[in-house]
This record gives C-alpha cells, sequence and structure tokens, in this order.
C-alpha cells in the first residue's frame, strides 16, 4: 500500500494555508478566502506558485523558499485523522508493505512521520528531493514502487491512497489502482476516477484488510 500524507495521514490544511498566507502577504501577492487556498493544498509547491500567481522561475523558487520558512515552524502541529495510526499498525503488524508518496519535500516528511510516531510502520518513503524536484505525484509514486521492490516487497498489485485529483491522475499514470480518502480535501466529484471510495478510516480498513480499533 502507497499512502499519501497531507489530507491522507495528518490534517494539515490550518498550516498549509496559514504558510501560503503569510508567504503571499511578505511578497505583496494578494489573494482571496481560504476557500480559494484550498487549491494549493496538495500539489507541489512550485506548481501551486505558477498556477495561482503565474510565477516562474527564480521568483517561484523564491516563493517556494518564503512559504517553506513559515511552513517549518507549523507542520509538527498537524494532527494525525483519527483510525489512520490503527490500520497502518494493523498492516505492518500483518506484514503489508507500506510506501509514504507525498509531493512533500521527503525530508519534512520524514520528520512529520518521525514525530507522529509512525516513521517505524513504513517500508519506504518517498518525496520531492531537498531541489524540490521530482515531486510530481507519478514520480514519487514510481520512485516509492522502485524502492518496495529494492526493499523485496511485492508489489504486483499495489493502491495508493490519496485525497486529491492529483492522487488519483498520478496513480493512475503510475499504473496502480487509487483509493480515494474522503475524509481529506477532495470530494466524491473531485475523485471521481478512483476505483475505490473510503469515507473514513474504518471503510478503508475494511477494503484493505486492517483493523481501526
Amino acid at each position: 500500500m502507497l499512502v499519501d500524507l497531507d489530507g491522507t495521514i495528518t490534517d494539515s490544511a490550518p498550516a498549509i494555508l496559514s504558510s501560503f498566507e503569510a508567504a503571499l502577504t511578505e511578497l505583496g501577492i494578494p489573494y482571496g478566502s481560504r476557500d480559494e487556498l484550498m487549491r494549493l493544498v496538495g500539489p507541489p509547491l512550485s506548481e501551486g506558485f505558477r498556477l495561482f500567481a503565474g510565477l516562474t522561475g527564480e521568483a517561484n523558487a523564491n516563493a517556494v523558499a518564503v512559504y517553506r520558512r513559515h511552513y517549518r515552524e507549523l507542520m509538527l502541529g498537524s494532527p494525525v485523522y483519527d483510525g489512520v495510526p490503527t490500520i497502518l499498525r494493523s498492516l505492518h503488524a500483518q506484514g503489508v508493505p507500506i510506501g509514504l508518496a507525498t509531493s512533500k519535500r521527503e525530508s519534512m516528511a520524514v520528520q512529520i512521520l518521525e514525530h507522529a510516531g509512525l516513521l517505524p510502520l513504513f517500508t519506504v518513503t518517498a518525496g520531492a528531493d531537498d531541489a524540490d524536484q521530482h515531486g510530481a505525484k507519478a514520480d514519487v509514486i514510481r520512485t516509492a514502487l522502485e524502492r518496495l521492490r529494492a526493499a523485496g516487497a511485492p508489489t504486483g498489485r499495489v493502491v495508493h491512497v490519496g485525497d486529491r485529483a492529483h492522487d488519483v491522475d498520478g496513480a493512475h499514470e503510475a499504473g496502480v489502482e487509487c483509493v480515494a480518502a474522503l475524509w481529506g480535501y477532495g470530494d466524491e466529484a473531485e475523485l471521481a476516477g478512483a476505483e475505490h471510495l473510503a469515507h473514513d478510516a474504518s471503510e478503508l480498513a475494511s477494503l484493505l484488510g486492517g483493523e481501526t480499533e
């Protein structure tokens, strides 16, 4: 099983949105409501700043750096969704290989999992590198699959659990099925292309054979 981080394991939107607001204010870029900023939650940061503010090149890289400076102060405060740690522990105890596939910098994602006490449950982690490259969802899923194979884990039937449209699209591009985590930030319309829908951790457990209690 591969799993996304933001909106799937952690309820990180408040920290992410606060960081975007602080960064946009510092950069003098106008923005509207938090609902408008929600589309920035999930995709790679560089893509978000490009689509939202038209930033490219050095200006984009600077915006990402400003955002990240603010986010580092908040990232460890994001709570883990109810039931998710239990299902991860259950699947780990059953010997199911678990990989993280996030568009976030892998080094930051590892810190977050470690802070939450969940890192030992993961066979591999995959995310953007520290130069913010290779963070597209299909890329991190492919990297996670490669690392699972290198660890000797079977990858004949893999699902990716995520909460946004780019999770669905990235999973399909990488050749795996997607389970829509509807407790996150995407709704059923956004995630309509997923092979499976899970409204909460209990439904995910039923799909994957884990436990939530």
